[in-house]
């Protein structure tokens, strides 16, 4: 038997087949912005979880910034976790409040619903008391040319005074053990090394290392003082504050002492280098030697030696009493930058301790020997007693809980979320 299907019963069916069609898309375009929906979340909660890791790096302490020039900010993993939580809920949940533009204040509207499984925070390698994480952070604010604007504990606006140097500080010490202990030098010894033993390798390996440290140097020298820099106040405990550097010791009086006797040892050994190379002082040596030697009865060669290193310790003490009035003093002197310039006066005293000024006034001052100290210094115990200087200011002036192996330059943080794990890596 043969059928024939009307034209009601083809339209019926097309219908039927169009329907299931349309369904399937349906089901398609359901799916299509299903994983659109999964897509655009883990983007969203990718965003949201940046913009939380930055609100950390938010909360830097704004003291150490102003003073120092460092960026850093107090904490532990488990409260960086707490924060990163609370900011970022504050995007992704619906039952948080949230500001929008065009919206009225503390509208709840949310596109996404997200919760975090997982958050994880980990500041190993970003500890302010590391000294490669401490030396960059003093790089890049010396780069920045944050270290010319630097107060560090002191005023460097007052007037200058060079009759006194460590004018209110001499007796400053610090005694109190637990702050003493905890400083981030505690543990570490080195001892300056013997400048009079200096050799042409290690001139040049100087040399090289002061290229290298010059940024270092730059910091220093703008956010501390020292003895003769004619300023002191009392927004610093320490007055001699990269004395400190070189000395390390706990008394300002001490660590002047300390690095003036280092400056006696370098202007001894130069002003001997100074009158061997300068043939009418060596004249005048031999004509008083004969007489010298008759008096004392000694030799004329005895006679020489001594002759010159009275003469030179006369004019080397001369020297650091043109430091301390804040004059300069060449390294190696010309004829025209010996001030003490007869000898047979000199020797018999005739001066009677009074500041003899040379002739040129050209030369390095102070500041330039302590800088050439400094380079001079072990790099490790240069940036942990930097450390020191911080720690004692920043407690003794802002605050007394103050640590710097407390502080942090960054952090590692992941999330795990709609079924994935996001990580990241925030630093200043």
């Amino acid at each position: 038997m043969i059928f024939i299907m009307s034209n009601s019963n083809r339209r019926g069916s097309a219908a039927i087949l169009l329907t299931i069609a349309f369904a399937g898309m349906l089901v398609l375009v359901t799916c299509l912005f299903a994983a659109a929906r999964v897509a655009a979340g883990v983007s969203y909660a990718d965003a949201a979880f940046q913009a939380a890791g930055r609100s950390v790096l938010s909360e830097y302490d704004t003291e150490l910034l102003k003073r120092y020039g460092l960026f850093a900010f107090k904490g532990d993993e488990r409260r960086i976790e707490r924060d990163i939580a609370f900011y970022a809920d504050a995007s992704l949940r619906k039952d948080k409040k949230a500001y929008f533009p065009f919206a009225p204040s503390g509208s709840r509207t949310r596109v996404f619903d997200i919760e975090t499984d997982k958050t994880e925070a980990n500041l190993k390698e970003f500890s302010l008391l590391d000294v490669d994480v401490f030396e960059q952070q003093l790089k890049e604010a010396a780069a920045a040319k944050t270290a010319e604007r630097l107060t560090g504990g002191r005023n460097k606006s007052g007037k200058m005074d060079y009759s006194d140097p460590l004018s209110g500080h001499k007796n400053r010490t610090l005694r109190n053990e637990g702050v003493t202990a905890s400083l981030p030098s505690a543990d570490v010894t080195w001892s300056f090394p013997d400048v009079s033993s200096l050799s042409p390798e290690n001139l040049s390996n100087l040399a090289d290392k002061a290229a290298s440290d010059v940024l270092n140097s730059q910091y220093i020298m703008a956010a501390f003082g020292h003895a003769n820099d004619g300023v002191s106040d009392d927004d610093s405990f320490f007055d001699a504050e990269i004395e400190y550097l070189l000395s390390g010791k706990m008394k300002d009086l001490a660590n002047y002492d300390s690095v003036k006797a280092k400056l006696t040892l370098i202007r001894f050994f130069a002003n001997n280098i100074a009158i061997s190379r300068d043939p009418l002082k060596r004249a005048q040596i031999t004509a008083l030697a004969a007489p010298f030697a008759a008096a004392a009865g000694i030799g004329e060669l005895a006679a020489s030696i001594a002759i010159t290193e009275i003469w030179v310790g006369a004019e080397t003490k001369n020297d650091i009493g043109l430091f301390e009035a804040g004059e300069k003093v060449a390294f190696i002197k010309t004829s025209a930058q010996w001030a003490l310039t007869d000898c047979a006066k000199t020797v018999y005293g005739l001066f009677d301790g009074r500041l003899i000024r040379p002739i040129s006034k050209s030369g390095q001052t102070y500041e330039d020997y302590l800088r050439a100290l400094i380079f001079l210094m072990d790099r490790e115990t240069k940036l942990l007693r930097v450390m020191d200087l911080i720690q004692i200011d920043m407690k003794a002036h802002y605050n007394r809980e103050f640590l710097v192996r407390e502080y942090y330059t960054g952090y590692r943080f992941k999330v795990v979320a709609l079924g994935e794990t996001f990580e990241y890596t925030e630093k200043y």
